[in-house]
């Protein structure tokens, strides 16, 4: 079995949005079809993270009415203060920031317990309810943002990502009023960035994404 920087050896070239889909449903299919791989995915080991965490999120972006068919995109590992690279026609090259509040300590128990019986933990002792539960998440979000708010990102767009789907949707909640109250309170914030975008995931096709992506500055 081929490991993951193997697997992913050309996960970092320039693709414009076209190329980004064929190639995320490629990688995609190749991991479904594994078993092994399908772990590896889970427990987001070695390049497994980057192609979820980030270069996921990049290719949604790439489908958006905010990146052009004859633009080019491409993800970059590394320390830097961003994730990748979006190359305009005119040769312009903005950086792109993702950010996302992931509680990772449940997800990686969560996926390790998936791996071995086929299913997560139950969490009996969380006794909050579900409105508490979406507001403490909105807490979190706005917390990871203003984090990205204090720092320099002169030269920058910003991609804030929720998922609704595991937050809000899983218990029915009003999703559209979450986001409404969402970008006010994003919105309060005094970024130091190009702009702004706030992503959601969500269980909605790739075609809908313009649908589930928010311009906050």
């Amino acid at each position: 079995m081929q490991n993951s920087n193997e697997f992913f050896e050309d996960l970092e070239i320039y693709r414009n949005p076209a190329q980004m889909r064929v190639y995320f449903e490629m990688k995609r299919t190749e991991i479904i079809d594994n078993k092994e791989y399908v772990k590896l995915a889970r427990l987001k080991k070695g390049r497994y993270k980057e192609f979820l965490e980030e270069f996921y999120p990049l290719y949604l972006f790439s489908q958006t009415k905010y990146v052009s068919s004859d633009s080019e995109i491409r993800l970059v590992v590394g320390n830097q203060r961003y994730d990748g690279l979006l190359k305009l026609p005119s040769g312009h090259i903005q950086k792109i920031e993702i950010t996302e509040y992931i509680d990772g300590h449940k997800e990686n128990m969560d996926a390790k317990k998936i791996n071995e019986r086929g299913y997560s933990e139950m969490r009996i002792g969380d006794t909050r309810d579900l409105k508490t539960k979406a507001n403490d998440y909105m807490e979190k979000v706005i917390e990871n943002a203003n984090r990205k708010a204090q720092k320099d990102y002169q030269g920058t767009s910003i991609i804030i990502l929720i998922n609704s789907l595991l937050h809000l949707d899983i218990w029915e909640l009003k999703t559209d009023e979450f986001i409404v109250r969402l970008l006010s309170r994003l919105r309060e914030l005094q970024f130091n960035s190009d702009a702004v975008y706030l992503l959601v995931r969500n269980s909605d096709p790739v075609e809908d994404i313009n649908n589930n992506i928010y311009k906050v500055i």
